[in-house]
């Protein structure tokens, strides 16, 4: 910020007249230290200490004052002072505003200092600058030594490690809780029933309902351990995965975009998704499930097949990291902070990007140790997703080490390259065929007709005189197009039609061609004598188009014949328009000339006489600033030989080809995954100044935090995101262990031991059970950092199956007023169903849910892509599959996910918040898609031949229990008013038609009821 300059004449006189009073005043006769202490420490704490401080981890511009070795080291623009040499000391120069961008204190912090304490700062300067303050706090980040030793989350583990999960670990929960309710005086709730019990462990465990049967079965089991075998079958169904995945996808912000500007999409992403799932489902030991996502392909770089291929999905949490901005590629540095950030949440529970500027004011993580991680990511090579600049995806990984695919291909690539020299002798061959066209005589040249058509416009077909033009056998008529100023590649629409006088037979080009236009080229007409020929036309001479492309971005409707990508001459065989890089009229035929020569096409004749041309040239591609020049022209050679020859050898080509696509059809896939590996060469990130990559500072080596020792990557060591994978779950990390278990008994209480599960520094909250999340620490890490053993303790408590509610009233009234939000756990809360959990029960209510896991998303092919800013990836349609399969967009969440508060794709979600807004009701009153559920499930039990049968089975495909006689006594009213409503002779409505409208609407009733969204 610029300041006013405040000082003048006179003001420097007072300054060096102080300055002269306190050199005569003989206050030097000490050795400075009583100087310093009198004179300049005071103006130090009172002036700059607020912003320059690390024993604050106040440090503006990277400058300390607060002790000599601050001063000395200085900040960004070097040391601030230099003993005995005033003007060459920056400290001298910033508080007496010699320079307009660089005056301290600024006009905020109460502005320039007055002249007395200017001169006492210079005297000191003058002096050699003695300073007997020998070092400050030593501090690491926000937080001294002795803070860091006394901060809960940084301290060993409070109990002994269990030595095995066979500890009864539920018993112990009980003890910890209970001890603490006990002590507060506070009545816990008695057990839940036993239909509450399963409802809430399946909805738990797999986020969905439990069926009648279920339901059934456990309330016929009346074992000890019936609950016990409850939890242990959901644990085993692939359900489990799909639920607590999500749990896993919310904190590491998953998405099926890039999240840049375009939203691009990310065709592989799926497989990082589905690598979760499957992680939860086999029990994947925790420790390993961190490593495989920091490392998995240096961990299995040795393996094969589904091995190796896993461990490169696995990465797949570092890459599908925010990308930003419209070339990503240059705002890199903000995707290793995204990676970062959600790397310190997710494992640690720290805010470690909260260190890119500067230290951490709150937590000890310096910039050093920010940038130390950031050198491991930097010496990574990223999955690029594709963006505004650069459309194209690149850097996917083969699924396949190197030597595996080689054994796959090996064959393949051999027939293809016996079919590829095949073409290119024939290739040979019909150039040297074509050779005849280009030797022409000059005279055989004749123009016939000429035109310019305007950028967005057209023009007809005209031939000079009487629009007749006599031939004779094996001549040709060509129609060029020329690009014209920055025309270049584009495309132009072409119809053409020629009548012999007399006979009344006729050709027209759209209508010859089209139905089968690869066949050949040159292509013989109906009447198998004249022929359509597709030229290239550049260079001043005539050659065959050889290439075919039977899809043109990613259509198939979409055919063409050309040379490399243009020139070439193309169909839309579709009855219906076709939009790609413009839109393409049905059942048209199109050119596209080449940036450096025209291309043409031409007609053979068969007959001998005159013959008319009619047609039009028109820009098919409107956007430009020039259009497109055309000319007729007409060869008086009879090239019959020369295009039999062709014609012959494009056959013979056209069969080869024919090979080559059946061979293509057949390529081997090679698999591949939206991941990270190592780059060629690690490299020691420059620190950037302020969090600017433009401004690098020293250069700091790449190693695992301070707070746990330092460790350095060593040398040969790749990137050292092995390393990295194996710091972070080192069972000494107190923080690890602690951080998942409080997320587990989170997702089971609604709540964790820590409410702030992505915070645990000193900005978070405090454990309202600190033994209790140390006990669960120690035991996991002992189990084998087993989550489902996990599970297992935590849902067998008492503290689990505790009610949501009190019988006693006035015990419920003492314990809300003591403990309104429940942190002793005297209850157990209840909760509104999540986004995805609501989402699946209404397609499981209506019998439309589809339990098959999702593959890939059906994406557009990369080849078309053309995502802007304004015109964004918009997404793919949604399945009945189950809501954790859906396609997730970054920059657009799913209307329904964004109303009943879905994860933000954007950033870690610890903790999903929960609104109630007007826009939730309306959608139980009006949208389609809830509608169509109601009617699903109306159908479901409209069979039913007793009203009250109907009543009792949606009862317990909704809410899992009897309805009673007075729920059946009003549903039976309610449907008979309904019905009643509906009658009469002007509504036409039959009675069937009636009665499913009834039970639909009564569907929508119990749909949308607190009993549907809500568990207890």
């Amino acid at each position: 910020m610029k300041l006013t300059r405040r000082s003048d004449s006179k003001q420097r006189l007072m300054i060096a007249a102080v300055v002269l009073v306190i050199s005569a005043a003989g206050i030097q006769a000490d050795d400075g230290t009583a100087f310093f202490e009198r004179e300049i420490r005071p103006i130090l704490v009172k002036r700059c200490e607020s912003c320059h401080s690390a024993a604050r981890s106040k440090t503006r511009g990277g400058l300390a004052l607060d002790s000599a070795e601050g001063w000395k080291k200085g900040g960004e623009h070097g040391p601030a002072i230099v003993p005995g040499d005033v003007s060459a000391s920056l400290i001298i120069k910033a508080i007496s505003y010699g320079d307009d961008e660089f005056q301290m204190p600024p006009e905020e912090n109460g502005g320039k200092l007055p002249p007395g304490e200017i001169a006492r700062l210079t005297e000191w300067v003058r002096r050699g600058a003695p300073d007997p303050r020998t070092q400050a706090v030593a501090r690491r980040g926000g937080l001294t030594e002795n803070e860091i030793r006394q901060w809960w989350a940084f301290q060993p583990l409070a109990v002994a490690a269990f030595k095995s999960p066979a500890n009864s670990l539920s018993n112990v929960i009980d003890q910890l809780i209970d001890s603490r309710l006990g002590s507060t005086g506070l009545a816990a709730a008695g057990a839940a029933d036993r239909r509450t019990l399963v409802r809430r462990a399946t909805y738990d465990l797999t986020g969905l309902p439990p069926s009648e049967n279920e339901v059934a079965v456990f309330l016929a089991d009346k074992s000890a351990g019936a609950f016990d075998k409850l939890v242990e079958r959901l644990l085993a169904s692939p359900r489990y995965g799909e639920r607590w995945g999500r749990h896993w996808l919310d904190v590491v912000r998953y998405a099926d975009t890039a999240g840049e500007n375009t939203d691009h999409p990310i065709a592989d992403a799926w497989r990082y998704r589905n690598w979760v799932i499957g992680a939860f489902n086999e029990n994947m030991p925790y420790d390993r499930f961190v490593r495989e996502q920091l490392a998995g392909d240096l961990l299995h770089r040795q393996d094969s097949g589904e091995a190796f291929a896993r461990g490169l999905v696995a990465t797949g949490f570092l890459a599908i990291s925010r990308r930003f901005d419209h070339d990503s590629d240059k705002h890199m540095h903000l995707t290793h902070e995204d990676a970062i950030d959600t790397m310190g949440k997710a494992f640690l529970g720290l805010s470690i990007a909260c260190a890119r500027c500067h230290d951490h004011k709150y937590d000890p993580i310096s910039a050093s140790d920010y940038y130390a991680l950031y050198g491991i990511l930097e010496s990574s090579r990223f999955s690029f997703p594709g963006c505004e600049a650069k459309q194209k995806p690149r850097d996917m990984v083969p699924l396949q080490r190197p030597e595996e695919w080689s054994r796959t291909v090996e064959p393949w690539e051999k027939a293809m390259a016996r079919t590829n020299e095949e073409l290119m002798t024939i290739d040979k061959e019909l150039a040297e065929a074509a050779k005849g066209l280009s030797a022409i005589p000059a005279g055989s040249l004749q123009a016939i007709s000429s035109g310019s058509v305007p950028e967005g416009g057209g023009q007809n077909l005209a031939v000079e005189k009487t629009r007749k033009v006599k031939v004779r056998r094996g001549e040709l008529l060509v129609l060029t197009i020329d690009p014209a100023g920055n025309y270049g590649a584009d495309t132009t629409a072409i119809q053409w039609k020629i009548r012999e006088s007399g006979s009344g037979r006729s050709w027209d080009l759209t209508t010859d061609v089209i139905g089968d236009f690869l066949s050949a080229n040159p292509r013989a007409c109906a009447d198998n004598e004249a022929s359509w020929v597709f030229l290239d036309a550049r260079r001043d001479s005539l050659a065959l188009l050889p290439d075919q492309a039977r899809s043109l971005s990613g259509n198939g409707s979409l055919q063409a014949w050309r040379k490399g990508e243009n020139p070439a001459v193309f169909v839309n065989t579709s009855d219906k328009p076709v939009k790609v890089w413009t839109t393409l009229a049905a059942r048209s035929l199109f050119v596209h000339p080449a940036q450096d020569g025209p291309v043409a096409i031409g007609w053979a004749s068969a007959v001998e006489g005159e013959v008319e041309i009619s047609g039009r040239v028109a820009d098919a591609h409107n956007g430009g600033t020039s259009g497109v020049n055309w000319r007729l022209t007409h060869v008086a050679a009879d090239l019959r030989p020369i295009l039999a020859n062709l014609r012959a050898l494009a056959g013979k080509r056209q069969a080869v080809a024919r090979r080559r696509d059946e061979l293509l059809a057949r390529t081997p896939p090679r698999e591949q995954a939206y991941a990270v590996i190592d780059a060629e060469k690690p490299v020691d990130t420059k620190m950037h100044l302020r969090g600017d990559p433009e401004k690098p500072g020293d250069a700091v080596p790449r190693r695992w935090l301070d707070l746990f020792g330092g460790e350095r990557v060593p040398a040969g060591a790749g990137s050292g995101r092995l390393q990295l994978a194996r710091w972070l779950s080192d069972p000494k990390n107190p923080l690890v262990s602690r951080v998942i278990v409080n997320r587990v008994w989170q997702y089971h209480f609604g709540k964790g031991l820590v409410g702030t599960p992505n915070d645990f520094g000193t900005r978070g909250q405090k454990p309202t059970h600190p033994e209790l999340l140390d006990t669960l620490a120690a035991w996991f890490v002992a189990s084998g950092w087993d989550l489902k053993a996990l599970h297992q303790a935590i849902m067998g408590s008492l503290a689990y199956q505790r009610s949501s509610d009190l019988a006693d009233t006035a015990a419920f009234a003492r314990n809300t007023e003591a403990d309104p939000t429940n942190s002793m756990l005297w209850r157990f809360d209840r909760r509104r169903l999540s986004a995805e959990e609501l989402r699946d029960s209404l397609l499981s209510a209506s019998g439309g849910l589809d339990y098959t896991p999702a593959g890939p998303h059906p994406l557009p092919d990369p080849a078309g892509w053309s995502y802007t800013q304004h015109v964004p990836f918009a997404g793919v349609p949604e399945t009945p599959q189950r809501s954790v399969y859906q396609m997730t967009l970054r920059n657009r969440r799913a209307p329904f996910l964004a109303l009943f508060d879905g994860a933000d794709p954007n950033a870690t979600t610890p903790l999903r918040q929960v609104t109630t807004v007007p826009t939730q009701s309306l959608y139980f009153m009006n949208d389609a898609s809830f509608h169509a559920q109601a009617e699903a499930l109306a159908r479901r039990v409209v069979a039913e031949h007793v009203t009250v049968d109907k009543v009792a089975r949606l009862y317990a495909i909704l809410f899992q229990r009897e309805a009673t006689d007075g729920e059946k006594d009003r549903a039976e009213g309610f449907i008979k008013k309904y019905e009643a409503m509906l009658a009469g002779p002007d509504v036409g409505i039959s009675q069937a038609e009636r009665s499913q409208a009834a039970w639909a609407a009564f569907c929508r009733v119990l749909m949308s009821s607190n009993e549907f969204l809500y568990l207890d």
